[in-house]
């Protein structure tokens, strides 16, 4: 068979080509054994057998980022202690509870005792161990404080955890309440507003346009009720379809982008991916170059990976960091001053860091103001949608009674 793959060499330089092998695994094991680290590999039939996460997005067939972060504790604990990593990893695997983290531990501890490194043995469960922590071990593997650098990972995912529940926390309750108010108008439309046209008809009198349209409209959906779930599937397939696609979902960015108040978040939870990812890296002395091609990938927003990728090739091309990532155009002055700040006091990964939280407490503090417009406005709208179609039938009600009197 014909494998197509992409992998980080020992040097963190990116590589894409094709191998034969008789299986998916034996492809494997001869990326890993080149000290490879797997970003993707399939066979040339499309049929995906492997693929990175986004540091910022770790887990996967049953894996909660939760999960890995706990894991990452528990390990960093145990190797602190003095308990060698083949035995930590030995008792992980036996005391896991999660099927799907027993065996990605069993498995890599296997590859330790076959003789390869920690990084190789990690970097076979891409689905646990995301390509952070693999590089940010591979550099522990030099330096010998690979309990800090777990600690130091852990600590990373859990910041990324923390904001991807803030901005989850956040939209839940204006999402609910728009399903409920969708959910209530097409009830009335459908049930109970179909039930007025005979009571209109029988007892006679001119029937407002607004109240005609209403009618017309609710016997339409009740006769032709499949409508309804086709046109949601089908809306949330093209949704994720033009996601799926580069050019759509750079597009969708882009409006969310110059949306107000929205927009701003948006970019400022991308900045605050960035500039953590880049600083823990950085901060476990992973390359420059590799740090960049990481953070690039958490940031989750293709306007910004482009940006961070120019970044990286200006820098490969000799530039600095700072005049890299101000000749973008992209990112905020004050990030381009700080990095600069941080280049000349040659503490960089602690300046980023710095950055990172200060975006991450505007961003929660944004999405708390914006939390608190939302739902009274929702509220409005839904009470706006409930009254006019009162009022369109209560109306001709009183119409028709006074004609009668």
């Amino acid at each position: 068979m014909i494998f197509k793959y992409k992998v980080l060499d020992a040097v963190g330089v990116k590589m894409e080509g094709t191998l034969e092998a008789d299986s998916n695994d034996q492809a494997l094991r001869r990326l890993q054994n080149q000290g490879n680290i797997i970003l993707s590999l399939s066979s040339v039939k499309g049929r995906a057998s492997s693929s990175k996460k986004s540091p910022s997005s770790p887990g996967g067939q049953g894996v909660k980022l939760d999960q890995v972060v706990m894991l990452m504790r528990e390990l960093a604990i145990m190797i602190e202690t003095g308990v060698p990593i083949s035995e930590a990893l030995e008792l992980l695997s036996t005391n896991a509870e999660n099927q799907a983290i027993k065996k990605a531990i069993s498995a890599a501890h296997n590859d330790l005792v076959q003789g390869r490194s920690i990084s190789q043995a990690f970097g076979s469960q891409p689905h646990v161990f995301p390509a952070v922590v693999i590089n940010m071990v591979r550099t522990a593997e030099v330096g010998g404080q690979l309990d800090t650098t777990l600690n130091q990972a852990a600590e990373y995912l859990e910041a990324s955890l923390e904001m991807r529940n803030k901005v989850g926390t956040a939209l839940t309750y204006p999402v609910l309440l728009m399903v409920v108010a969708f959910g209530v108008t097409i009830f009335m439309m459908m049930y109970l507003i179909p039930k007025f046209g005979p009571l209109f008809q029988h007892m006679g009198g001119t029937i407002p346009p607004q109240t005609q349209f209403l009618i017309s409209a609710g016997m339409f959906l009740q006769k032709n009720w499949w409508i309804v779930p086709l046109t949601i599937i089908g809306s949330a397939f093209a949704f994720v379809t033009v996601l799926r696609i580069p050019s759509g979902r750079a597009m969708m960015m882009r409006l969310l982008h110059v949306c107000p108040v929205i927009g701003d978040i948006v970019k400022k939870v991308a900045l605050a991916r960035i500039l953590r990812s880049l600083g823990s890296v950085c901060a476990a002395g992973v390359s420059l170059l590799l740090a960049l091609e990481i953070s690039g990938q958490s940031a989750q927003d293709p306007i910004f990976e482009h940006a961070v990728d120019c970044v990286r090739l200006s820098v490969a091309d000799g530039s600095s960091l700072s005049q890299a990532v101000a000749n973008t155009n992209t990112f905020p002055a004050m990030v381009c001053q700080m990095v600069s700040v941080g280049e000349k006091s040659g503490r960089l990964s602690d300046v980023l860091l710095r950055v990172a939280r200060f975006y991450e407490r505007d961003v929660d503090v944004k999405l708390k103001m914006l939390t608190s417009i939302i739902e009274p406005l929702m509220i409005v709208v839904l009470g706006l949608v409930i009254g006019f179609i009162a009022v369109a039938i209560i109306s001709p009600i009183y119409s028709l009674v006074g004609g009668v009197k």
